[in-house]
């Protein structure tokens, strides 16, 4: 039994097959296909990384089961016999580093691009044209659901003789199983629509065609939707008469929630900084409660104490993550050996999910291995001369730099002008939304603390400093300062820039003006509104947050809307006064909002005078992070890992 977290790590075994842990890694999929949707060695590695990190359960996302219809993206896996020789290569590296083998199985329905098809339509359950793009969906008849039934059927023969060891079948967040179970989409008026029990036979239809081709020995797994959150469609207790019904047919059953194809659903399907962890957990503990098959729950789970709570109080048999190990793959195994602080928590940011839908390369926020592990790990070795490196700055980007380059064996010391670490990141120990950021914080502060790196408190660095130290190489991440704007009023005793007002509430009153609607000044002014005050939030441009990525934003705007924040957008402050802020349009025409205070949130300028000094102060001299344009945190990170690597 694991003395850490005991259930988490008690294998178990269902039918033949046995499972080292309760740990799934869930299904996502990174898109890194060749050109004829083949797996590459880059995908390859990614699903070997989580294997190796001590995941029971690796999962291979969102792959159709034909390229007739199935495909919901352009750039989806190939799932087909010619296939055959990667997908066996796939399955073999999962299951070299001791994981089980899982496939998740979709069919993307209505909502499926022309383009990724061919140029064919799309099916679903009923027929009709698309709003948003005019496309016609074709209603499937008998014929095409045993067509799609079949090929659902073909793709798990093809898994199981691939050497996988389970295929996930999804029937939630909106997709074509869904859209049978789903009165929002089903509005059939013959067998196969109308009461739950006709709006499941096409579902049963697929569970059973699967089973009859793979046997009884190959495992199938159910994704489904616990609630879809939304009027009219899948509610919590028709979720557990549906679980009811496939209990026994399937051997594992996944509880998420909500649609992922309708945007302000797919916040809760993958849950935001906006919304609690385990926010879907009540979903699958209802259901499990109904049905003998183990149930596994998912959503923003990424604290191993929480998972294991979560077993321990029997609301779920297995923990499924996906964020959670793309920001670190080895959670489970530094978890199991009590080694929780080490691990590389998720910020729930989702530029993981958001990158890969625009097209760009499939990374994490914090991990910059992710996606590029065939490439790494002959990029980063140890270091093969043992050098003197300065580190000058204790924010996350100059602690990234310290901790990489200390365990590739170089000597580094890290001189930071205050007398903690953290940078600008320090607001996060006094918000709740930053709860994850924060802790990412604490797990950078407790990595440079633990590690062989000479740390120098309220040390302002100059240049005889330097000469004195005679580093062969400096990172510079001395990060960035607030820019004050030139608007008469500034200075008065009621106008904060927004990093001051979290450890020093008393300099805010009851109502709040916030210039400045980018990201900063959005999530301060919601910081204040849960405190209770009136916020209003004044842009310059015609949008707030465009730096967001649209689910973040998505989520933010929900939580507005529960606080009542105004926004006004197209004006610009043009005075301040005890009484409020006077904006001007385009047309210069002004209108007062009353407030008495405001909190300003305009950008940061970069701290760079270092950067000039001591541009030829040590053979190998860079500059990371907000010291060279201020960003979001990961910049900082990407720049900070790829400096500490390059310093050979």
């Amino acid at each position: 039994m694991n003395q850490y977290y005991p259930h988490l790590f008690e294998p178990f075994t269902i039918k033949k097959t046995t499972f080292r842990n309760h740990i799934f890694s869930a299904p996502n999929m990174m898109c890194h296909m060749d050109a004829n949707g083949f797996p590459t060695d880059y995908m390859i590695a990614y699903y070997a990384e989580k294997a190796k990190g001590g995941a029971a359960v690796v999962t291979v996302g969102d792959t159709p089961v034909d390229h007739e219809h199935a495909p919901s993206n352009p750039r989806s896996f190939n799932l087909s016999y010619e296939a055959l020789p990667f997908i066996s290569e796939l399955a073999m590296a999962i299951k070299s580093h001791g994981a089980l083998a899982s496939l998740e199985l979709n069919h993307g329905g209505l909502y499926n691009p022309p383009e990724a098809m061919g140029g064919r339509n799309p099916i679903g359950p009923v027929s009709f044209v698309r709003s948003w793009d005019g496309v016609e969906v074709i209603g499937m008849d008998e014929a095409m659901m045993n067509t799609v039934a079949d090929h659902f059927a073909d793709a798990a023969e093809l898994l199981k003789i691939a050497g996988f060891d389970m295929c996930l079948l999804h029937g939630g967040h909106g997709w074509l199983l869904d859209q049978f179970i789903s009165p929002l989409f089903n509005t059939r008026t013959d067998e196969y629509g109308g009461p739950l029990e006709n709006r499941a036979k096409f579902p049963l239809m697929v569970i059973d065609r699967v089973r009859e081709r793979v046997g009884d020995d190959f495992l199938i797994e159910y994704r489904m939707s616990g609630s879809e959150e939304i009027e009219g469609g899948l509610t919590a207790e028709e979720a557990i008469e549906f679980a009811k019904m496939i209990d026994g047919k399937v051997d594992i059953i996944h509880v998420s929630a909500a649609l992922d194809t309708e945007e302000a659903q797919a916040v809760h399907t993958h849950p935001t900084i906006f919304l609690p962890h385990g926010v879907n957990v009540h979903y699958a503990a209802e259901i499990k409660k109904h049905v003998k098959s183990p149930v596994v729950t998912i959503g923003s789970i990424s604290d191993p104490e929480m998972a294991e709570q979560i077993l321990a109080e029997g609301r779920a048999d297995i923990i499924g993550m996906t964020r959670a190990l793309i920001a670190d793959p080895y959670w489970p195994e530094k978890a199991r050996l009590g080694q929780s602080a080490d691990i590389n928590p998720c910020l729930r940011c989702l530029d993981c999910l958001t990158g890969m839908h625009t097209g760009q390369h499939f990374q994490c926020a914090v991990n910059p291995w992710t996606g590029r592990e065939f490439r790494m790990r002959n990029y980063v070795q140890p270091a093969k001369e043992k050098k003197n490196v300065l580190i000058i700055g204790g924010g996350p980007g100059g602690m990234k730099a310290a901790i990489t380059a200390a365990s590739r064996g170089h000597k580094v010391t890290l001189a930071e002008k205050t007398d903690t670490l953290g940078g600008l990141l320090k607001f996060t120990d006094y918000d709740s939304l930053k709860v994850d950021l924060m802790r990412y914080k604490n797990h950078l502060i407790h990595m440079t603390q633990s590690m062989p790196i000479e740390i120098e408190y309220n040390t302002e660095v100059t240049s005889e400093y330097v000469a004195k130290k005679q580093p062969d190489a400096i990172i510079i991440a001395t990060g960035s300062t607030p820019i004050t704007p030139r608007i008469p009023g500034i200075d008065l005793p009621s106008v904060k820039h927004a990093t001051t007002v979290y450890t020093d509430l008393s300099i805010v009153g009851d109502s709040v003006v916030v210039i400045g609607g980018g990201l900063v000044g959005c999530e301060t002014g919601l910081f204040l509104a849960e405190l209770g005050k009136a916020v209003t939030i004044v842009e310059m441009q015609d949008e707030i947050a465009p730096e967001a990525n649209w689910m973040h934003k998505e989520g933010m705007m929900q939580a507005f809307a529960k606080q009542n924040i105004t926004t006004v957008t197209g004006r610009k402050v043009v005075s301040i006064s005890e009484n409020g802020v006077t904006v001007a349009d385009k047309n210069n025409e002004t209108t007062v909002i009353a407030s008495d205070s405001v909190v300003y949130a305009i950008g940061m300028r970069p701290n760079n005078h270092l950067v000039d000094e001591l541009r030829d102060s040590a053979p190998f001299v860079r500059a990371v992070g907000d010291c060279v344009r201020a960003r979001k945190v990961s910049p900082a990170i990407y720049e900070a890992y790829y400096a500490a690597v390059d310093l050979a």
